[in-house]
């Protein structure tokens, strides 16, 4: 490995240990403003991950914070966890797919399908799936994962692209 290129591995490594940062902040510091402002936050993070460090990274942090929501006692129910990591995977790589690749309007055709595709797997999930986990699912998390995700993926999804517009200036421009 050259220089330059371990200078650009240590760079995304450092941007994917930020984001990650970021979203777990954002996941324990607002705990007790529940799904309307932790949703939307973490979205937004794993889709400035996708657009700033790559797909990759993205859905190792999507991974993550359902994990540590767990262990901090944030999300009850263990069997859960991997279908929210599940629903991050298809966001980010639903995005990454549309993301300037479309068009002008990609990213934001991108996030719109994504978020739907999100929302609807952990909608059916919750449904038809945990049910053969879990002997009975809460009423307020069969709520939480139906159609507030498709609300917390859009704004999450549209607050990301605003900031990585700007976000992507500044890197470039710290890059050279």
């Amino acid at each position: 490995m050259n220089s330059k290129e371990h200078i650009n591995t240590m760079t995304k490594l450092t941007r994917t240990a930020v984001l990650l940062s970021l979203a777990l902040i954002f996941q324990i510091g607002f705990n007790q403003f529940a799904q309307p402002a932790v949703g939307p936050l973490v979205n937004m993070t794993l889709i400035i991950a996708a657009i700033i460090v790559g797909p990759f990274p993205a859905i190792i942090i999507g991974c993550l914070t359902p994990l540590v929501a767990f262990f901090l006692g944030i999300m009850p129910l263990l069997p859960v966890v991997p279908f929210i990591m599940i629903g991050n995977i298809l966001y980010v790589l639903v995005f990454s797919l549309f993301e300037g690749k479309v068009g002008q309007f990609s990213s934001w055709i991108g996030i719109i399908v994504a978020a739907v595709i999100k929302a609807g797997f952990l909608a059916i999930s919750i449904r038809y799936l945990i049910v053969l986990f879990v002997e009975k699912v809460p009423p307020k998390l069969i709520v939480a994962f139906s159609l507030p995700q498709l609300y917390t993926a859009i704004i999450g999804g549209v607050l990301a692209i605003i900031i990585s517009h700007y976000l992507s200036g500044y890197l470039k421009n710290r890059n050279n």
